[in-house]
C-alpha cells in the first residue's frame, strides 16, 4: 500500500515537472507571440501539458516496470532530496509571489513585478526553482527505485544545466547591468557559505 501511494506521488511529481523544460523551450523560443497573446498564452498551452500528462499516464506501466532494490539509504537520500525540494518551493513561492510564478512579468515585461528578485532565497540562489525541480524528480526515482525515472531525472538535471545559461542570457538582455551584477555576486544552483547573502550583493 505504501509502496503504491509513493508511485502515484512520483507519477503527480513527473506530470507536474517533467514538461517544464520543454515548456520553456516552446515559451521563449516564440516569446514575442506569446507576449501578444498575453494571459491567453496560459490557455493555449493547456493542451500541450494535457497531451503530455497522457502520455505519463499511459506509458506508466512501462515507467514503474524495472526497479532496483530499495533499501534504508535510497529511502533516506529520497526523503532528504524530497523534504530539501519542498523546503525550495515553500521560500521560492514567498520570494516570487503568485504574479512571477504564473509567468505575468514574463508575458509584460513592463508589469511592476518586473525587476530582479535578489531576496529570500533568491539572495543565495539564482535558480532556485530549477534546483528544487531537480531535486524532486531524483527524489522520486529514489523513492521508487524505477529505472526509468532515474534516467529521466538525469535527463532533467541535464536539459537545467543547458536552460539556465539560456535564461540568464535573455535575463541579461532584460535587466542589462543590474542582471550582471547579480551574476557575479549569487551562485547558479550551489550557495556559497561564510559570506551573508546582502554582503555578496552589494560587493
Amino acid at each position: 500500500m505504501f509502496s503504491t501511494t509513493i508511485d502515484y506521488i512520483a507519477l503527480f511529481y513527473l506530470v507536474l515537472l517533467l514538461w517544464i523544460p520543454f515548456y520553456w523551450l516552446l515559451f521563449h523560443s516564440a516569446i514575442r507571440f506569446w507576449r501578444r497573446m498575453g494571459n491567453r498564452a496560459f490557455w493555449m498551452a493547456l493542451p500541450a501539458w494535457l497531451i503530455f500528462t497522457m502520455a505519463i499516464i499511459f506509458t506508466r506501466h512501462e515507467l514503474l516496470a524495472r526497479r532496483v532494490e530499495r533499501n534504508a539509504l535510497t529511502w533516506v537520500a529520497g526523503g532528504a532530496l524530497f523534504f530539501a525540494a519542498s523546503w525550495l518551493d515553500v521560500q521560492t513561492r514567498h520570494a516570487l509571489g503568485w504574479r512571477r510564478l504564473v509567468g505575468i512579468a514574463e508575458l509584460n515585461p513592463g508589469h511592476e513585478s518586473s525587476s530582479v528578485v535578489r531576496t529570500g532565497v533568491y539572495a543565495r540562489l539564482r535558480h532556485p526553482r530549477y534546483l528544487l525541480y531537480m531535486l524532486m524528480t531524483l527524489s522520486m526515482a529514489f523513492l521508487t527505485g524505477a529505472v526509468a525515472i532515474f534516467l529521466l531525472a538525469i535527463l532533467n538535471i541535464l536539459m537545467y544545466q543547458i536552460l539556465a545559461p539560456l535564461e540568464e542570457r535573455k535575463l541579461l538582455d532584460q535587466y542589462g547591468p543590474q542582471y550582471r551584477d547579480y551574476q557575479r555576486a549569487v551562485p547558479r544552483f550551489v550557495p556559497h557559505l561564510g559570506r551573508s547573502p546582502e554582503a555578496r550583493i552589494s560587493s
